[in-house]
Order: C-alpha cells, then sequence, then structure tokens
C-alpha cells in the first residue's frame, strides 16, 4: 500500500506507464490470438524484452506538467495542455486517435473550441492524475477534467467516463479508500456521476459483473466480445474499473486481467494501470516491470522525479515539452510496424 500521498501519485503514473507498455505489443488483437501468441507469465515483449510508452503515458505526463505549471488556474491548465498537444502532434506519434488528431488540428488553426463530437477514450487514459494531483478538492477536479476533456472531445459520454477515473483516483490518493471499498460504495458514487441512461446501464453492467463468479466473462460479455475491449470510453472505462476493482491490491493480476480481454489493451491497460498503481505504490508494482521500462525522454527516473515534484517543488523535473519526442517517435514507429509485420505469422 502506498506511505504518502507522494506515493500514492507515483504509483498512479508509474501504474499507468508500466500498464501502457505492458499492453503496447497486444493492442488491437483478440482474446483468443492473444491467449495463443502468449507463452508463460506476462512479460514485456514490445522491444527485446523491455517496454516502450504509446499516447495513453505521453498524455498523462502533459496533464501533470500542465497541472504544475498552472497551480490551480484552469484556463492556465487548458493553455499549457494545449500547446503541448500542439507539439506533440508535429512530432508525429504513432497511433494517435482520430478525435485527438482532428482536434489537435482545430488547435493548430486557431479553433477556441477544439474539441469534436466522440465519445472516445482519449480524456480518461489522462485524467487519473487529475484526480490523484487534486484529491481533497472536488470541485477543481470536476473542472480540470472538463477542460481537459473538451480539448479533444464534446460528446457528454467521454467527460463522464474522464470523471469516473478521476474520481476513484481521487480516492485512492486521499487515503478514503485504502482497502478496496464495499461495492455499494463505488456503484452509488458512479451513479451519481451522470443520469445519462447509457452511462446508469454501463454502472449497472460494472455491478453485475463485481458479484458474477466468472467477473472476466460477464466482464467481457458487457463492454467487450470477440475482438476485445473498444475505445469507446462506455467500453474501456467500466471494464477498467472492473480489472482495478477485482483485483485490488494486485497491480500485476489487474493488468493480467486487462491483456487477457484484447482490444484496446494499451489504453484500458493504461487506465486501469494507473488505478492499480495508486492502490499499491510504486512498490506494489513488480519490481522487473519497472525496471523494463525502457524510454526516453519520457523515462523511468523522469516518471519518477516529476511525480515527486507534485508535493516538492525542490524537485528537478523539467516541465518543458521535449521536443527529443520527434526522433523518439520515428524509432517507435518503426518499431510498431515491426510488429505489424509479426502479426502476419502464425500462430492465429
Amino acid at each position: 500500500m502506498p506511505t504518502s500521498t507522494s506515493d500514492a501519485i507515483a504509483g498512479c503514473l508509474m501504474g499507468g506507464a508500466v500498464g501502457d507498455a505492458m499492453g503496447l505489443p497486444f493492442e488491437g488483437l483478440s482474446p483468443r490470438r492473444i491467449a495463443r501468441l502468449r507463452k508463460g507469465s506476462l512479460r514485456y515483449r514490445f522491444f527485446f524484452a523491455h517496454g516502450m510508452i504509446s499516447d495513453d503515458t505521453d498524455h498523462a505526463i502533459f496533464v501533470t506538467q500542465a497541472l504544475i505549471k498552472s497551480k490551480g488556474d484552469v484556463s492556465k491548465f487548458k493553455k499549457s495542455l494545449a500547446w503541448r498537444l500542439r507539439l506533440w502532434l508535429i512530432c508525429l506519434p504513432a497511433g494517435v486517435g482520430f478525435a485527438t488528431l482532428r482536434s489537435i488540428i482545430k488547435l493548430w488553426l486557431g479553433f477556441t473550441n477544439s474539441g469534436v463530437y466522440s465519445a472516445g477514450n482519449g480524456p480518461s487514459m489522462r485524467s487519473a492524475m487529475i484526480g490523484a494531483i487534486l484529491s481533497n478538492d472536488a470541485s477543481a477536479r470536476h473542472a480540470h477534467v472538463q477542460a481537459s476533456t473538451l480539448l479533444t472531445h464534446t460528446d457528454p459520454k467521454a467527460f463522464t467516463g474522464a470523471l469516473a477515473i478521476a474520481e476513484i483516483a481521487a480516492r485512492l490518493v486521499n487515503c478514503k479508500w485504502q482497502t478496496r471499498p464495499p461495492l455499494d460504495e463505488l456503484i452509488n458514487m458512479l451513479n451519481s456521476l451522470s443520469d445519462d441512461t447509457e452511462w446508469q446501464a454501463a454502472v449497472k453492467g460494472i455491478q453485475e459483473a463485481c458479484l458474477a463468479s466468472d467477473q472476466t466473462l460477464v466482464a467481457q460479455q458487457h463492454f467487450g466480445g470477440k475482438h476485445g475491449i473498444s475505445g469507446y470510453t462506455m467500453h474501456t472505462v467500466p471494464f477498467s474499473i472492473i480489472a482495478w476493482y477485482q483485483n485490488f491490491g494486485s497491480y500485476q493480476n489487474t493488468i493480467d486481467f486487462v491483456v487477457n480481454a484484447g482490444g484496446d489493451v494499451d489504453s484500458v491497460a493504461a487506465i486501469a494501470g494507473a488505478l492499480a498503481g495508486a492502490s499499491v505504490g510504486p512498490s506494489g508494482i513488480p519490481q522487473e516491470w519497472r525496471n523494463g521500462l525502457m524510454d526516453w525522454p519520457h523515462s523511468r527516473k523522469y516518471l519518477q522525479a516529476l511525480a515527486r515534484r507534485v508535493i516538492d517543488p525542490e524537485i528537478r523535473a523539467g516541465l518543458h515539452f521535449s521536443l527529443w519526442l520527434f526522433p523518439r517517435n520515428i524509432i517507435f514507429t518503426v518499431i510498431v510496424l515491426l510488429h505489424g509485420f509479426r502479426r502476419l505469422l502464425p500462430p492465429y
């Protein structure tokens, strides 16, 4: 369990990154294909037994940087995050979501309302850190999640999903949920976030899955299918919550639960991993997984320093956007393409 607020915040950021890296090689694969490709326990398989992060972790980092720089000012936060997204796009990230792509193009063109009508999971993959950092201020959480969401997605469902992740992260960091909360308490909190009928049905699905004898099967029946969990926020967020809740206290089991489900594995694992990481702290994430995370400029050491800077401004962790992401993304894209060619080969 986390030993302090700083520890929980660090676990949230590192947990999201490790989940992202673990899930990345399986992105877009069906549960059946993943079962045939996996051999033994879950391990990094992206680049010579090491893991690299995707856009999910980049966004969590940008949100954290913007929150530190803006110091509670929502308008400054929105402006800071918007510029990071603009610069990120010109660094040619691989796999950027279509809604996010269109919204950043609108930002470059000077549109005040840059978001597009979409309920993709982009806002949810960056909202856990908002909840973690603003864990003691519900109104600030709401305002910052809304600002982050509307930059890219205007469908209210996207905001509801992002807020749900932020609210859970906040309760984990502020120690309200040091142990797995009663299911009724979780369900009541989720129901309170929106009256939307689809969201209410999703919350009911979460409850049914958590009460079932075979949680994985019921969760996949509600939010997945033969192709796995989609990037639709009403699938991604509920499944991430189930994965975290049912495996509370075990980071490794949480990520295993997500990977086996297939689909948009890196994003779901990043979201569920952020919640699981906040629950257990960095030390609760398998050391082999932490040490195997190999990336730059968003390295493991940078993630650790950035999380500590949230609490201690004396910690040296740069808050500027690093243009070194451009050459890094070129290398990353080449590796992704190699994985794509590998998928043409058996086992199918």
